[in-house]
């Protein structure tokens, strides 16, 4: 399996954006994202669905729990940076959360990084950064229009998009949110993706999801990983052959 790249001075902590929500259930959720998180290796992701959709026109590519829209950006750039022109059947991104907050703050697209980011950012794009995102100050950077005209972002629940989501020729990132839904929505999310998924699907998780054996539950709802890490595909089951079917002459 290709692992995840490695950079210079890569540090995991992770802190750029944090965010928790206290729900009136007492339930938590949080909106912890930042630029070129360490769980997508995002050269080999681009290239997996380069090769994977080479000969489809039209690709959707559908984000939830985008957060402020960090990772969405990464990968935008991302496949801009590489793909140039191809990239265009990949876009524009639908972006969704759960909550208002993150939609206001991923639509104003101004950002405070971490040290580690900046490793990141130069591992992935180099000098090319400044195609995408403005500077302001060293800890300051701003998505310029060639990123934030590729992602439309919304406020939206995977639990009520599920059932609407046509899933043919499509990328759905579904990333390090798991945890925060209910053991029954979790079954129901799973159970609904393996029904929809078709070979021509792709799924996105996170290891954060990994850490609660989401991988393992969908792969119950015959969706295995690929041989890029966190990325999952629906598999087809084949059955053994019927020899009676062959006529001998």
């Amino acid at each position: 399996m290709i692992s995840r790249n490695n950079f210079s001075n890569f540090n995991p902590q992770f802190k750029a954006y944090k965010h928790t929500i206290q729900y009136n259930n007492s339930r938590i959720n949080r909106g912890d994202t930042c630029l070129f998180r360490f769980d997508l290796p995002f050269n080999d992701f681009v290239k997996f669905i380069y090769n994977k959709y080479k000969n489809v026109d039209k690709v959707e590519v559908i984000a939830h729990a985008c957060s402020d829209g960090e990772e969405i950006f990464s990968v935008v750039s991302k496949m801009i940076d590489m793909l140039k022109n191809n990239a265009e059947k990949f876009l524009p991104i639908k972006a969704y959360d759960l909550e208002k907050e993150h939609i206001l703050r991923a639509e104003k697209s101004n950002y405070t990084i971490e040290s580690y980011e900046r490793d990141a950012i130069k591992y992935y794009l180099g000098n090319n950064f400044f195609n995408y995102f403005l500077q302001e100050a060293p800890n300051n950077i701003i998505a310029k229009n060639i990123l934030k005209s590729k992602v439309h972002f919304s406020q939206s629940n995977i639990m009520d998009d599920i059932q609407h989501i046509g899933l043919h020729n499509t990328v759905l990132l579904a990333r390090n949110f798991w945890h925060y839904l209910t053991k029954k929505d979790i079954d129901k999310l799973a159970i609904t993706l393996g029904k929809k998924m078709d070979e021509s699907s792709t799924l996105v998780i996170g290891d954060y999801d990994k850490e609660y054996n989401i991988d393992k539950i969908l792969n119950k709802n015959g969706i295995y990983e690929t041989d890029v890490e966190n990325v999952f595909e629906k598999k087809k089951l084949y059955s053994k052959p019927n020899y009676f079917l062959f006529t001998l002459h």
